[in-house]
């Protein structure tokens, strides 16, 4: 089953609220949040998460644009 131009637009705004709420969420306690870090057996890039979020919010935003598309408006009639 393929999803309508309309449905589709729908879906990527449910995406993108979600990843703007993911974004809003994140503080220094939280994955992410603060500098990327390592210690004895482990490294969190919290800095490539981060980011990778708000890659995908462009591309998603990229991706409604294309969805939308250019309008042309037509007009009939007398213009006076």
């Amino acid at each position: 089953m393929s999803l309508t131009s309309i449905q589709q637009i729908e879906a990527l705004q449910t995406r993108r609220d979600a990843i703007l709420s993911q974004i809003a969420a994140l503080t220094d306690g939280e994955v992410g949040g603060g500098p990327d870090t390592s210690g004895p057996g482990d490294h969190v890039q919290q800095v490539a998460y981060r980011k990778s979020l708000y890659d995908e919010l462009a591309q998603i935003d990229r991706s409604i644009g294309l969805l939308r598309g250019p309008w042309a408006v037509k007009r009939q009639g007398r213009m006076t």
